[in-house]
């Protein structure tokens, strides 16, 4: 045998059967665990907090595939509505992407919006007449038909 096979021979069995060793490995794999867990902590956190309302006056409604968070407004005839509408999920969503909307077409206003995934906006409309009227989001989780995807409008 060579001496090249030799020396790479000694140089595996010293690392393999080397109990000294032991302890760094064990202390370098827990160090990669703490920063895989670290980085996805701060992910979530720097996410969550990019969502804070862009609009501190406007009336917070969140939006995600459980529904539209708050689901009933009040209103009065003539006073602009403001809204922030924030949509927290993300585009990994199997069903439409992660997109949402708000639509309320319901005779007072006309609005259709879009708010891609981890984004937000601000829009307004002004009731013109008293009555119930009902939101919905038709991009996805079972679209209109769905009865978490829908809001009401109460205007008095």
């Amino acid at each position: 045998m060579s001496k090249l096979r030799k020396n790479k021979r000694k140089m595996l069995k010293e690392g393999r059967d080397n109990p000294a060793k032991l302890p760094y490995m064990s202390v370098l794999f827990v160090v990669i665990i703490i920063a895989i867990f670290g980085s996805a902590a701060y992910l979530v956190m720097s996410k969550t907090a990019s969502l804070e309302p862009e609009d501190k006056d406007a009336i917070k409604m969140t939006i995600s595939m459980s529904g539209f968070e708050p689901n009933v407004l009040r209103a009065k005839v003539g006073q602009p509505v403001k809204i922030n509408l924030i949509n927290p999920d993300n585009s990994m969503h199997t069903d439409g992407g992660g997109i949402h909307n708000f639509i309320l077409t319901a005779g007072l206003a006309n609005v259709n919006l879009t708010v891609l995934p981890e984004s937000q906006k601000v829009f307004s409309f002004t009731p013109t007449q008293t009555g119930e009227y009902h939101w919905y989001c038709d991009s996805c989780c079972g679209g209109k038909e769905n009865p978490s995807m829908h809001g009401t409008l109460i205007v008095a």
